[in-house]
């Protein structure tokens, strides 16, 4: 009882503590207050609102109040114990924002790393800065180099399907039913466990669930202005997780210098290891002494490679099985007797299959919120006159921005691809068709500026990739159609309740 005492006295200090600074340290602009949601209520703000709706709400109440309120106005959000907030909206703002990286504009900032570091630890690249996040980003530039990549489709891809395609045959035969999103994420896991790593990883592995669980702990204590309290008084089962992630850290960086000091990859004790790979945490280790640093790093870059791409390819085949009229686009552009190649899969080549992924993660983004801190001591003033003061904190949702209709049209929240396409009259007298470019700033699904995703080239040819082989040879049917789906709460945009489908042979 005592210590609930003084966790609850320790949460109204802190809490006046926040409403005396938000008074002191006022967003405006034009010298008046900026406009707050419908509903912001006296003292609570809108704390209501992010405590009791589940993420896939909030992300639809961004979406409804730029389209029917503040289109690209900055507007103003407010929480109790939080610092004061702005949403942004505009991609003129969200550019200026992007590019004003660093300790003199703005940065992940304490309010983000104190909600995360649990998870992703102080030192991985989504939560370090400066010349340690420099260098960790350096390593990743490399890795996913083209060059890489071409192994990656060409020799990697191929084998790890084997597994998948001997699941889906054996489906299509019995009439067993299968969760694409699990098959998706087995096949992205082993992946990434094997280039990365140089280990034999299955999503059945314990740090699995432990990473999913802690995930979608961490990705609520956004919304909860109390989640400290939850964490001391009920968090016995996130630290358990957040244990075994990492220790399964420590583990990737032990066997990567079990194999450099020794040449030996069997020597794992317990843990297989294939005789090739690691090249991710290979070059960590060249660029980063600490091993501390690099099972943060580590864990960063798997749950990134891992978990938004195999969410990606879910929604993508949910929508294409809800209108199968969209499918010839990416069966259409299959080579006529293989596989895809990494030369196959140029935007060039493969126009249309992009555009459908593109498009999915315009309505489906893996990442569907972001946020930043105003690091500079003297504030900051945006481009629409917006004055922020010191830590501020400048939150925008990619979710909302691919439903605008300012950007995307009175269709927005329609699935429909060949809004990336153009074509244009070749000298033969024959459409040429383009994939279309946009922005970061308009299409903010991989980030932008300094920040901006270093996995997008893969991600994009694993999604092509998979979709293509997974077409290819089988059709599906989803088990409940229920139709709109919702997703889950987590960090990401996975599937409520997975994707379970019905598979046939395809008859070409």
């Amino acid at each position: 009882m005592l210590v609930v005492y003084v966790i609850a006295s320790a949460s109204l200090a802190y809490l006046i503590k926040q409403l005396v600074d938000g008074r002191s340290h006022k967003i405006t602009r034009d010298g008046k207050p900026l406009r707050n949601p419908p509903g912001t209520l006296p003292l609570f703000g809108n704390g209501l609102k992010f405590l009791l709706l589940d993420r896939q709400s909030l992300f639809d109440w961004f979406s409804k109040i730029h389209n029917d309120i503040f289109g690209f106005e900055t507007y103003e959000i407010s929480v109790p114990t939080l610092p004061p907030g702005i949403v942004v909206s505009s991609p003129d703002v969200l550019e200026f924002i992007m590019k004003k990286e660093g300790s003199e504009g703005f940065g992940k900032g304490p309010f983000f790393e104190e909600r995360s570091w649990h998870l992703f630890g102080r030192h991985g690249i989504i939560n370090a800065s400066g010349h340690l996040w420099k260098t960790q980003r350096k390593a990743g530039n490399k890795f996913f180099a083209g060059s890489n990549l071409q192994i990656l489709v060409d020799e990697v891809f191929p084998k790890f399907w084997e597994r998948a395609r001997e699941e889906l045959d054996e489906a299509a035969e019995t009439g067993k039913i299968v969760d694409m999103e699990e098959l998706y994420l087995e096949f992205t896991t082993r992946v990434m466990g094997r280039v990365a790593f140089g280990m034999d990883l299955s999503n059945s592995h314990p740090f699995s669930a432990a990473f999913d669980y802690a995930s979608d702990l961490t990705g609520l204590r956004f919304q909860n202005p109390l989640w400290k309290l939850n964490y001391y008084l009920f968090g016995q089962k996130f630290r358990k997780a957040v244990s075994i992630v990492k220790s399964f850290g420590n583990e990737i960086v032990r066997l990567a210098v079990c194999r450099r000091e020794n040449d030996d990859p069997s020597v794992n004790k317990g843990t297989d290891s294939t005789d090739d790979g690691g090249d991710l945490v290979d070059m960590l280790l060249d660029a980063v002494p600490e091993h501390h640093v690099v099972a943060d790093s580590a864990i960063n870059f798997l749950s990134a490679g891992r978990d938004t791409t195999a969410n990606s390819m879910t929604w993508v085949l949910h929508l294409l099985l809800e209108q199968p009229e969209f499918i010839p686009y990416i069966t259409d552009e299959l080579p006529a007797s293989a596989v895809h190649t990494y030369a196959s899969l140029s935007t060039a080549l493969t126009p249309k299959s992009h555009a459908v992924f593109l498009e999915t993660l315009r309505l489906y983004p893996p990442v569907p919120f972001e946020l930043k801190q105003t690091l500079n001591p003297s504030g900051m003033t945006l481009p629409d006159g917006t004055v922020l003061p010191p830590k501020s904190v400048v939150v925008w949702c990619p979710y909302a921005y691919g439903r605008s209709k300012r950007i995307w049209g009175d269709d927005a929240y329609d699935f429909r691809p060949d809004r990336w396409i153009e074509s244009s009259s070749s000298t033969d007298k024959t459409k040429e068709v383009k994939l279309k470019v946009k922005s970061a700033s308009e299409y903010p699904v991989f980030n932008g500026g300094a920040r901006s995703c270093l996995g997008k080239r893969m991600a994009e040819v694993m999604g092509v990739w998979v979709l293509g082989e997974s077409l290819r040879n089988w059709e599906f049917e989803e088990v409940d159609k229920i139709g709109r789906r919702r997703s889950r709460n987590s960090l990401t945009l996975p599937m409520e309740g997975g994707l379970k489908v019905r598979v046939r042979k395809r008859q070409n």
